[in-house]
């Protein structure tokens, strides 16, 4: 079994075999599903769908502006993908990968997730809502500009990532892992009960909880 390992956090990666997959268009409108196959490339943008992806890879395609009411990824390497301003209304995920992606303004629910691991993704503008995670989950090297945050937030861990004026309305957070990621601007914080941080981390952002919690630092 193949891990990726963050400081004893394991991920499972993707039972994916690359060489031998088929090509298959890209084509999420209405209903599908594929198994096995590789969706390279593609002009996916506005389309409205959902479905079922499983053991496959996808590279360098646009969904842009899309609207899948249901996706459900199982051993999935996502590579390139544009999500900018798409939304996603019940995403499941179990061992899967999501690299070098697009995400501006995107809005997704993640029903459940399991081994997800999210790695130079752009999440600026976005609103991410997580219901429930079943294993780890891991961002390494992303941007969450202006991002809401909100769910249960629990067994999240962020590597290297970049909050800048992001918002979280968490209802959990009981090992949420934030250190290493650089905080800015945000808000929120006291609904991250249980998360980590470093000290230097709760220096800079000493100001922000003492205002949240209704206190006036004078001097």
């Amino acid at each position: 079994m193949d891990f990726r390992d963050f400081d004893g956090v394991k991920v499972r990666r993707p039972s994916v075999e690359r060489d031998g997959l088929d090509r298959e268009p890209a084509l999420f409108q209405g209903d599908f599903d594929f198994d096995a196959v590789h969706l390279d490339g593609g002009d996916q943008d506005g389309v409205r769908g959902g479905g079922e992806i499983a053991h496959s890879l996808v590279t360098d395609v646009s969904l842009a502006n899309a609207r899948l009411d249901r996706l459900t990824l199982s051993d999935v390497v996502l590579e390139g993908v544009d999500l900018s301003n798409a939304a996603i209304r019940e995403l499941a995920a179990r061992r899967v990968e999501i690299l070098r992606c697009r995400a501006i303004g995107l809005g997704v629910s993640i029903a459940s997730a399991s081994d997800l691991y999210v790695e130079n993704a752009r999440f600026d503008y976005a609103s991410v809502a997580v219901e429930r995670v079943k294993n780890a989950v891991v961002f390494s090297g992303c941007s969450f500009r202006e991002t809401v945050f909100s769910g249960d937030l629990a067994n999240l861990t962020f590597v290297d990532c970049q909050f800048t004026d992001t918002e979280f309305a968490a209802t959990g957070a009981a090992g949420c892992d934030l250190r290493g990621s650089r905080l800015s601007g945000v808000r929120g914080l006291l609904t991250l009960r249980g998360a980590k941080i470093t000290s230097e981390q709760a220096v800079s952002v000493a100001g922000i909880i003492a205002a949240e919690s209704g206190l006036s630092v004078i001097g």
